[in-house]
């Protein structure tokens, strides 16, 4: 057997690393400083909701490709709990086949839903359009009742179609 030095290699194993660990750093600082040029989400899920930043604000009157748009109501309320409605209006010119509906309120938890299948229920509310529903044609509108447990408060997210909402 030829004796092999051993610091040579271990030297060569830490650099490795240190060089490995340092190229990750590097590309996580990117992603979070915004360095790297933003491309379309295309692998987004509906149920993937995130804090809107400042080019991704749900606004009154804000114009969707699919001319959706989603107004929320307090109906009523009671000590820790409270009901409201979404109706969801088509005021595009085409038909939508299919929608669906996410949100989350601060300091409040879904409990239930009628109006619209319920895909769940808890600190995200998230609906979508009954199966076999025919198309919301323009000038259509769908409402939702919910009732929550928590602080009556707006919606801090919402997605529709996994879009941010245009709220009316």
């Amino acid at each position: 057997m030829v004796p092999v030095p051993l610091l040579p290699i271990v030297a060569l194993v830490l650099a490795v690393g240190v060089v490995s660990y340092a190229m990750s750093t590097q590309q996580i600082s990117l992603n979070f400083a915004g360095g790297a040029p933003q491309t379309p989400q295309t692998g987004v899920k509906e149920n993937q909701m995130s804090q809107r930043g400042p080019g991704d604000r749900a606004s009154r009157d804000a114009q969707r490709a699919d001319g959706l748009v989603v107004a929320f109501k307090k109906v009523s309320e009671s000590p820790g709990a409270f009901r409201f409605t979404a109706t969801v209006a088509n005021r595009g010119q085409r038909p939508v086949p299919k929608w669906s509906l996410a949100f989350k309120i601060p300091n409040a938890s879904i409990v239930s839903a009628s109006g619209a299948a319920v895909v769940r229920t808890g600190e995200v509310g998230w609906v979508r359009s009954r199966t076999g529903a025919p198309a919301l044609t323009p000038g259509q509108s769908v409402r939702v009742t919910f009732v929550a447990k928590g602080t009556i408060a707006r919606p801090s997210v919402c997605k529709m179609n996994g879009l941010p909402c245009a709220r009316v």
